[in-house]
């Protein structure tokens, strides 16, 4: 290969495996090299189009290339592209007046950060602060709140699950145990494989139970904070039920323990309202946000009560790109989008269009155990048998892999590999809806012939 400087359309398909050697995985090698993109499609380097029904990590709200967002990130660029975490800028000051304008409650002090990971990272770190002494944290079964040392101890990857399909065999987080000792995990609601067979999503106290046991005698010292997602992805696209989020609610106000909302994945309007907390109508003492935020640029950040202690200026938590113009400038644009265009809204229409028609799609494909999630935060459960509900990894697995192979592009649950995510963009509309149902009934005759 030449030192030659070389454009996508310039890459044939041996310079591309030479240049693989390169990188440095963190993260599986998921497909073709992708070259372009226009609202729910993108384009890879041999011209095919495809549906991207992950929204790149759930991180498109409003598709590939919204023009309005490049724009006002262009815009920004060329005046202002990068400052240090401690300088002022309109971007941030004006995000910091919507993310405030914009949450329920008392959630109106903004703290910035460049990741989800390290904004998760510094609600734990605010919650320290608030609770003298308290250096516990607990979370849920299934939970995913990130990759740093800290948020992998927060989630399923420390611990022994499905998704590597042997048992006996933890997941990724093992090999950094020495430094997961401040976490504490309690079961999570599963409607759909309750162990009680409860009829009712009405069951709060009695599916809160574990998480109150747990405060009182399951923690080597005091809890500073409960934290979870209010509906968990990675996890299997979970929802908790909101008279659960109501129990831990008041759980946590009986023993003074600061509750955060991770909602990275749930956040700017994914599940038909602007936050899952709007769903539940649970207010927490801290808020994470991140992916839709930026419509693709990287940014995050935590909105906490106003009556919390905040971070000391001395550097308690501070990142030189945690504050870029650029990104913010471009989320200002997004929030703008997001309400004028009553984005969450359509999203409510069309998940429910989705919905209808997996439904439809479950009675004749009852190894469809369960289709679950409001708006477009959507979680396909596939079993082997509905009546053993013994989950289908394997066949699970298959169908996204004909769905790309058809132009769609789906994924699984990290921690429950058997459960298929829809999570498009949300300017997705009807007709590409159908389509998804379509790709999804051609690929479910595939997997599973009948006789």
């Amino acid at each position: 290969m030449t030192n030659e400087p070389m454009t996508n359309s310039k890459l044939t398909a041996e310079q591309i495996a030479e240049l693989q050697q390169y990188i440095g995985y963190g993260a599986a090698w998921l497909g073709p090299v992708l070259v372009g993109g226009q609202g729910c499609r993108v384009t890879d380097i041999d011209g095919k189009s495809y549906l991207d029904c992950t929204s790149q990590a759930w991180t498109l709200a409003l598709g590939y290339n919204h023009p309005e967002v490049i724009e006002a990130a262009v815009t920004q660029a060329r005046t202002l592209a990068h400052v240090r975490a401690g300088f002022p800028t309109i971007p941030r000051l004006l995000l910091a007046k919507r993310l405030a304008d914009l949450c329920p409650g008392r959630l109106n002090r903004v703290i910035n950060a460049p990741t989800g990971s390290l904004a998760v990272e510094a609600a734990l770190k605010l919650a320290m602060i608030n609770r003298p002494g308290a250096h516990r944290f607990i979370t849920f079964y299934h939970a995913y709140h990130g990759s740093t040392l800290a948020t992998m101890a927060a989630s399923w990857m420390g611990t022994q699950t499905a998704r590597l399909g042997s048992p006996g065999r933890f997941g990724p987080g093992v090999k950094f145990l020495p430094f997961m000792q401040h976490f504490v995990r309690v079961p999570n609601p599963y409607c759909y494989r309750c162990p009680r067979r409860a009829s009712s999503p009405d069951c709060s106290p009695e599916c809160a139970a574990p998480l109150r046991d747990t405060i009182q005698r399951g923690v080597d010292g005091p809890v500073a904070a409960v934290l979870l997602e209010p509906i968990q992805g990675n996890g299997g696209q979970i929802p908790f039920p909101a008279a659960f989020l109501r129990e831990v609610r008041r759980i946590c106000d009986e023993f003074g323990i600061l509750l955060i909302f991770d909602e990275i994945q749930t956040g700017f309007g994914r599940t038909g309202r602007m936050f899952a907390a709007d769903l539940a109508g649970v207010t927490p003492d801290i808020l994470v946000l991140s992916k839709s935020m930026g419509g693709g640029f990287p940014i995050a950040a935590v909105v906490a009560d106003d009556r919390l202690k905040a971070f000391e200026p001395t550097g308690e938590d501070v990142y030189t790109f945690g504050s870029n113009p650029i990104a913010q400038a471009a989320a200002l644009k997004v929030i703008e989008i997001l309400e004028r265009d009553r984005i969450p809204e359509h999203v409510a229409r069309m998940g429910a269009i989705l919905t209808r028609g997996l439904l439809d799609l479950q009675t004749r494909f009852p190894q469809i155990g369960d289709v679950r999630g409001p708006g477009l935060f959507i979680g396909v459960e596939i079993v082997k048998d509905p009546e053993s509900k013994e989950p289908a990894p394997v066949e699970a697995g298959r169908i996204v892999e004909e769905a790309w192979n058809r132009g769609v592009i789906l994924a699984t649950a990290s921690a429950l590999p058997n459960v298929i995510k829809i999570k498009p963009p949300l300017i997705i509309q009807e007709a590409e809806v159908r389509l998804v149902l379509d790709v999804l009934a051609d690929c479910l005759k595939l997997v599973f012939p009948r006789p």
